[in-house]
């Protein structure tokens, strides 16, 4: 069935077809080559004028490797693909000298603008000239950055962990992950939707937003490429970030490294809100690197190789910190019975984890160039759970592995035809094994002032997930005249396995009503019990497609113009045509895809202080979070699996500790998807203005606009009959199960998710570059943003169980996004400056000396503020209490400062060794990033016509530790040490 195409999109892309095969189309964007880059200008003589048909010869310094381009009628010249690294040009024509031009570097997916100057005179004679390109980039489009190699192994990493780089990028906000865990990453006001990639490969998990497949570790990047905004219609899957982390490759010469870092409890300040003031959490760390590159034949094919193992104590994390109160401690000792060891001050988490890389890269004719690629990553974390109000009891091990090949293969069938062909197989394998610490029984959770968890963890023996990724892309370049098309597309299958948690969980208001209940004298004191039951395993399969078409046309030698459309298909598993609810019957596939694309660059003015304007605009589609369609499959009705959710008052709940068995269970809850759902998009446009400051220096001014649609919220729609209203007019629904009170009486609560949410972001960007030279470069940048919407989501990192507060009315949650961050600055900065003096002891001291440093500020992070108890009956208890809007809460401001210094001494050329100490937060900042805990219990509301109105006001979360758990700070100072043997 055809679907209807909005207005929007049927006049852009009534326009877009028109301006495709009218022939004006050009493409500049840096994103358009995610393993290579270009390198294209205007060849001209000493007036201004064109010179065809010259002889371009481009080679790579590093490799060998030479590509042999033309100059066309109008004296451009284009050379896409190339490898990267630093490149020699030299250019021939009859009756001017022949013109050498040096020091190129091509960075990933930058399309280098180098016009070539000739002067009249003998073929013999010879010009050399050896200079960088602008600063100013006039072939750049989107809102983006690559960090350089010098970057990348020189800025402080404690972590290990290069995907904490996509926090360095304007118009992103978020914060770090402390060790191979995934940073909190927001881009364009979307919360957690990162498209990450390898070599330009997808490492992406598809069952929820923001995850990484692929854990990658420093030895298996060389540079990050970051993009935000503008990005050309070769890319999509996200209407946020794109980061591609590039891996090293070989060269003519054989280079290599040996590190070892450490780093011991005492090289660290007690972590912030640590609360146990006679010990610290071990801290030690064990990290071995080797890294090794050269060639196999020289100028023909080459190689990259290399390992790090690392092994490290997690306790120190901020979240391992166990804040249950002195007082709920004892009584749960003394009179619960539950082991003094499993209140440790934080919890002793490990990790145990591998990397290896081997890449090889082969010019095997003058036509084709393969490259090769296997990446693996093997990592056990024991006793795995965050801290806060949780046991030692419900720790999980973590068995975690995750492998990926891919070859890419570039084709030139004629030096105007080019082709790109890529193949990925990849693979995440994760399991939850039990701890030496897991008992038997119930989970058990207790709320309020005497918050616990204690008990099993809930995800024993799960898999989540275990998925691969077949991938199949293939692209055409066709150079005519002044215009370069691009066409292609792929193909990626999803293979998803899960297995499911079996659990039974009792919550209770307080320890004495625990402790009533374990004796016998109140079985049913318990708040709430949830049980799953059934074959918890189950698998599907995705399948995602895309084509595009881009063309580029340089309108004149200051004008370009960008053109392109992109068109996906996201088709989801397969729903279960037994599913009891119909909506679960069968799932729409949204085939509406068309994604517009458009940019403009103009150099407004040339020379030394060259002023660059770009602007851009186009749809951007989201990939649908798999994991919806997961939970409608699995929890959809069916005997098979399911759980169930009751009151101590509903017909059927057990008497504490028995559990229910699935023969005797009562009426279940199920989650499905509304008939109409489709894929969320983005609408963006962005203006930059470019300056160039000096040679070296630039500093560029934006405003981003985005507007999202279609984002996915979860509704319950199960309970129907009103029986009265809280203060603010929202609903309260009978809880009675009847045929009078339920949409269907089959189903307790059924969770539909629906594509209804909208937001809006504005965002106004500030940058200040500079590239190495006089040796340092940074990248300085502000971003003044503001982000809404209407959309309370699950299916993300760092927000699972959101909905609507009210089910009948949709705008009580529009608010402040989740990513919303108003002030936001970023500086990174790497510094090896060389001292010329007499003295030579003083020489020798002030020399041979780096540091690296990322600074950072914000204004703090929203926070949702909730009730425990369901005040308006829906059965989900995500309620806000009366006047308390979405996200209204902001932690305070955070900032922070991370610090390497190196001192490089030199045995010759060849060999040299590096010493360093590098640390996390220098100046020990107590950040605060959240409250442990924002929902508040019966205490805190009114009851009967106050139901939910704030007895006393909003309570302190920040200082109210007894009875709310106080608050997680970002790391505490952290040092490591460590020494890199260079070849």
């Amino acid at each position: 069935m055809i679907q209807k195409l909005s207005s929007f999109r049927l006049v852009s892309l009534c326009l877009l077809v028109f301006a495709l095969f009218s022939g004006s189309v050009y493409q500049v964007n840096a994103q358009s080559q995610a393993l290579n880059g270009q390198i294209e200008g205007v060849v001209t003589d000493a007036t201004g004028a064109a010179i065809p048909n010259a002889s371009i010869t481009i080679k790579n310094n590093e490799t060998g490797s030479e590509r042999q381009v033309t100059s066309d009628e109008s004296g451009v010249y284009r050379a896409p693909l190339l490898p990267l690294g630093t490149y020699q040009i030299i250019v021939e024509a009859p009756n001017f000298k022949r013109l050498v031009r040096e020091g190129i570097t091509l960075t990933t997916g930058q399309t280098a603008t180098v016009d070539l100057g000739l002067e009249t005179g003998d073929v013999s004679a010879t010009v050399t000239v050896t200079s960088d390109t602008p600063i100013a980039d006039a072939a750049k489009i989107d809102v983006g950055r690559v960090m350089n190699t010098r970057e990348v192994q020189n800025l402080p990493l404690v972590s290990r962990n290069p995907y904490n780089y996509s926090l360095l990028q304007a118009n992103v906000t978020g914060r770090p992950n402390s060790e191979f865990g995934v940073p909190r990453i927001n881009a364009n006001g979307y919360a957690r939707r990162t498209n990450y990639q390898l070599d330009g490969n997808n490492n992406t998990q598809a069952d929820r937003a923001g995850i990484r497949l692929m854990p990658i570790s420093e030895i298996f990047v060389s540079e990050v490429q970051l993009v935000t905004n503008g990005f050309s219609a070769e890319f999509g899957n996200t209407p946020g970030l794109i980061m591609n982390a590039v891996t090293p490759a070989g060269t003519n010469g054989i280079h290599g490294s040996a590190s070892y870092r450490f780093r011991r409890t005492p090289f660290y300040a007690r972590p912030i809100f640590y609360n146990s003031p006679n010990d610290l959490p071990s801290n030690k760390a064990d990290d071995l690197a080797v890294a090794i590159g050269g060639p196999i034949i020289k100028d023909r094919w080459q190689y990259y190789g290399g390992f790090e193992y690392i092994k490290r104590g997690l306790a120190v994390e901020p979240l391992r910190l166990i804040t249950i109160n002195n007082a709920t401690r004892t009584r749960l000792i003394n009179e619960a019975g539950i082991p003094a060891e499993a209140f440790p001050a934080a919890i002793p988490t490990q990790q145990d984890a591998k990397f290896f890389i081997i890449r090889t890269d082969a010019q095997l004719t003058e036509e084709h160039h393969l490259t090769g690629r296997f990446n693996y990553f093997k990592n056990l974390t024991s006793s795995n759970t965050n801290g806060q109000t949780t046991t030692l009891q419900r720790t999980i091990d973590f068995d975690d592995l995750s492998y990926s090949g891919a070859v890419q293969l570039i084709s030139a069938f004629s030096p105007n035809l080019l082709n790109e062909f890529r193949f990925q197989y990849a693979k995440r394998n994760s399991v939850n094994l039990p701890s030496p610490f897991t008992p038997t029984g119930p989970s058990i959770v207790i709320t309020g002032a005497e918050a616990a968890s204690f008990g099993p963890a809930e995800n024993l023996n799960t898999v989540s997930p275990l998925e691969t990724i077949t991938d199949f892309r293939d692209n055409f370049t066709l150079t005519r005249g002044e215009h370069t098309v691009k066409f292609g597309g792929s193909v990626s299958r999803i293979y998803d396995f899960r297995r499911s948690g079996i659990f039974s969980r009792f919550t209770f208001p307080s320890i004495n009503a625990y402790l009533a209940a374990r004796s016998g004298a109140a079985p049913r004191g318990y708040t709430s019990y949830t049980a799953s039951f059934g074959d918890p395993e189950f698998e599907y399969k995705s399948h995602f497609y895309n084509a595009f078409v881009q063309d580029d046309w340089k309108v004149t030698q200051k004008l370009k113009v960008n053109y392109g459309l992109r068109y996906d298909l996201y088709s989801i598993p397969k729903a279960d045509s037994s599913s009891l609810f119909a909506a679960s019957q069968k799932f729409k596939v949204d085939r509406n895809n068309f994604a517009p694309r458009l940019g403009v660059v103009y150099g407004l003015r040339d020379g030394k202080y060259a002023t660059i304007l770009r602007a851009s605009a186009g749809v951007y589609y989201d990939p649908p979070a798999i994991d919806v369609y997961a939970r409608a499959l699995q929890n959809n009705g069916n005997a098979r699996f399911f759980n169930v959710t009751l009151t101590p008052s509903q017909a059927g709940s057990p008497s504490f500790p028995n559990n229910l068995s699935s023969a005797n269970a009562p009426i279940q809850s199920i989650d499905t998807i509304s008939p109409d759902f489709v894929n969320l998009y983005a609408v963006h446009t962005n203006f930059q203005i470019e300056q160039s400051v000096t040679n070296n220096i630039s500093f560029t001014a934006g405003y981003i606009h985005s507007s999202g649609r279609h984002i996915p919220v979860y509704r319950s729609i199960n309970r129907t009959a009103v029986v009265g209203a809280l203060v603010d007019g929202r609903p309260v629904f009978n809880t009675t199960a009847s045929a009078a009170t339920r949409l269907d009486p089959r189903f307790n609560n059924i969770s539909i998710a629906e594509s209804v949410g909208n937001s809006e972001y504005n965002a106004a960007t500030f940058q200040l570059n500079k590239r190495f030279s006089q040796g340092y470069q940074f990248s300085v940048n502000y971003t003044l943003s503001k982000s809404t919407d209407d959309a309370p989501e699950q299916n993300l990192v760092a927000a699972s169980t959101l909905s609507l507060s009210d089910p009948t009315n949709r705008a009580l949650d529009r608010g402040p996004s989740l990513a919303d961050q108003r002030h936001t600055f970023v500086m990174s900065f790497v510094g090896r400056p060389n001292f010329d003096v007499e003295n030579g002891v003083l020489r020798a001291i002030l020399n041979d000396n780096q540091i690296g440093v990322i600074a950072t500020a914000n204004s703090g992070e929203r926070y949702n503020i909730l009730s425990t108890v369901d005040l308006n009956g829906d059965g989900l208890f995500v309620d806000r209490p009366v006047g308390v809007g979405r996200n209204s809460g902001k932690t305070p401001p955070q900032y922070n400062v991370d610090l390497r210094y190196s001192r490089f001494f030199s045995f010759n050329e060849r060999f040299k060794l590096e010493a360093f100490a590098e640390a996390t937060n220098i100046f020990n900042i107590k950040s605060i990033y959240q409250f442990n805990n924002t929902n508040l219990g019966a205490a805190f509301t009114g009851t009967g016509a106050n139901a939910g109105v704030l007895v006393n006001g909003l309570p302190d979360f920040r200082n109210n530790f007894s009875t709310l758990g106080g608050a997680t700070a970002l790391d505490s100072r952290n040092f490591q040490l460590g020494i890199k043997f260079i070849f």
